[in-house]
């Protein structure tokens, strides 16, 4: 027992993220958990405010295996509202903020959920969409400063402690195609694959359990060798929810940017204030504006300090090799690229520094357990030329819920072994490296020839004049699809749509070179960091329609 008379573990770690975060939170009470600005909240402060939402939702009726949503911008109360309703056994459902009240409805009547946890500028929207969905009536917003939940949640009694296993795990997708689908999953497996992930980024072994967990909290997380992790995405996505996570269940702080956006310069003042070690974005559409802070800040001759950073960790997105060559000119760090999914596992991984920057060039390597495979399902072999699929294991209930068509073709049980398949595919070469080609979904075919819209992105980053691209098929009368690319360039360089695509032209065959590009001041994209495919295309159906404003594109 602590001198507050909490439980403390001396056996094995816990397989329930919200055990095991007790079990932390009584070790190092006053240990920082999360900073946003000037804020801090302690391992004590997250526990007793999420045992204060835990009982207030309890008094309302929410009960173990509920399913409950959250709809917030990043912030300590996510993190405290995830932590709460974990206590309770009940199942969190991440809610796009961005979405409207018709999208927050489908979320909440196809996960039977409860009610949600919003942000009050968001609690309308929520209301509206609950309004018409049988049983979901129970509200709880984040307070209009941001700090806490209310005078309710504040006066309401600590839930008590109890044993907990595992739960199910619910992530809906992102909803790039349609309506966002529920992953199902395993909290102890999700548990056990971040905290595996955070011991050995320290160094130690996860094997060794509860002795590796009192080895992570001995380490001062501001001091040398210790992790403060800035996870600069939106945590209601999979690459912000799980990159918080690790860190949390090693007891390495997190810190959040405090306001509404992403900026190059609230990632820059976040560093710096909280000597951050590590930060996790999501490829280029979030490195980008890092870089053009760093580059502005030495421009004005006052060079940013971002001397703590170590490392960088991106998931879920194209890290173009230009852009990570700049990143490593500012700092000496390694820069982690990770293909992953919604659907769980890693599929495979890349880790550059400024040693081996110019032998990687793109390339990855399988993850541990992953595989690449044909259409037959045999392991794809190295150097045959062959395009596979990326597969990972999971645990043997994942699938979407409510879907098993969608989860027979995402899913499949091989040598007696659970793999995820969501359709990234990739060729491998003959020393092991991957070369990743994307999703199947965005694959162009273009009068009968099949393009890969992640190669003609990475050669078109190559370009010295782009800044950002998305290659995305359009309708053509003649071709049925044509190769079509949306660019912006970098400030001060000029490049028009036959330089552009001459310049793919010269390097893959003349079938992938883009028939139409537009040039755009600035490329539109998710808060996820993932392409806004709708806004792309809609910039050739305005160019088609004759429509011009003060963004239309130039097309060729």
């Amino acid at each position: 027992m602590t001198a507050a008379g909490r439980f403390v573990s001396s056996t094995a770690l816990a397989d329930n993220i919200a055990s095991h975060f007790e079990h932390i939170a009584d070790l190092v009470p006053g240990r920082v958990a999360v900073a946003a600005g000037e804020r801090q909240l302690t391992w004590g402060q997250v526990d007793e405010l999420a045992d204060r939402l835990a009982g207030h939702l309890y008094a309302r009726g929410i009960r173990a295996g509920d399913r409950f949503g959250i709809n917030a911008r990043n912030s300590p109360e996510y993190l405290v509202a995830l932590h709460a309703l974990l206590k309770l056994m009940a199942v969190p459902i991440n809610i796009n903020y961005r979405y409207r009240a018709e999208e927050v409805r489908h979320l909440l009547a196809s996960s039977g959920a409860r009610g949600a946890v919003s942000d009050a500028d968001l609690a309308g929207v929520v209301a509206e969409a609950a309004e018409p969905v049988a049983g979901c009536d129970v509200l709880v917003e984040i307070a209009a400063d941001g700090i806490g939940f209310g005078a309710d949640v504040a006066a309401a009694p600590r839930h008590p402690r109890r044993p907990r296993g595992d739960t199910e795990w619910l992530l809906f997708t992102g909803g790039t195609t349609g309506y966002p689908k529920a992953v199902v999953g395993s909290q102890a497996e999700r548990l056990r694959s971040v905290r595996s992930g955070g011991f050995s980024a320290l160094g130690l072994n996860p094997a060794d359990g509860v002795e590796a967990l009192h080895q992570a909290l001995d380490i001062e997380p501001f001091g040398k060798g210790g992790t403060v992790a800035l996870i600069a995405p939106p945590l209601m996505h999979g690459t912000g929810l799980y990159g918080a996570l690790g860190a949390l269940a090693v007891g390495a702080p997190v810190v959040l940017l405090p306001g509404r956006s992403v900026t190059g310069e609230d990632i820059v003042a976040a560093i710096a204030r909280h000597r951050v070690t590590e930060l996790h974005i999501v490829g280029d559409a979030f490195a980008l504006r890092l870089l053009d802070a760093l580059d502005a800040a030495r421009d004005a001759g006052r060079p940013a300090d971002i001397s703590s950073l170590r490392k960088m960790r991106s998931v879920g997105a194209v890290w173009s090799p230009g852009v990570k060559r700049r990143l490593l000119a500012y700092a000496d760090m390694t820069l982690l690229d990770t293909i992953a999914a919604s659907e769980g596992g890693v599929y495979a991984h890349s880790s550059v520094t400024r040693k081996n920057v110019d032998e990687q060039d793109a390339s990855f390597v399988l993850a541990a357990g992953a595989r690449l495979l044909d259409e037959d399902d045999n392991d794809v072999q190295p150097g045959s030329g062959q395009v596979g699929m990326l597969a990972a294991p999971v645990v043997p209930e994942a699938g979407y819920a409510g879907a098993p068509e969608q989860t027979a073709a995402a899913f499949r049980d091989l040598d007696g072994v659970r793999y995820s398949i969501p359709g990234d595919m990739a060729v491998l070469e003959a020393d092991g490296r991957l070369r990743l080609l994307g999703r199947g979904s965005s694959v162009i075919n273009t009068g009968g020839e099949k393009v890969y819209a992640d190669e003609v992105e990475l050669v078109l980053h190559a370009h010295p004049a782009v800044r950002d691209v998305v290659v995305l098929g359009v309708p053509d009368p003649r071709w049925g699809s044509a190769v079509a690319a949306v660019v912006s360039l970098e400030r001060g360089t000029h490049a028009d749509a036959d330089e552009l695509a001459a310049f793919v032209a010269e390097r893959l065959a003349s079938y992938k070179k883009p028939r139409q590009v537009a040039v755009v001041p600035e490329v539109q994209r998710l808060n996820t960091g993932k392409a806004d495919l709708g806004w792309a295309r809609a910039q050739f159906d305005r160019q088609q329609s004759g429509e011009r404003d003060a963004t239309a594109p130039t097309a060729r």
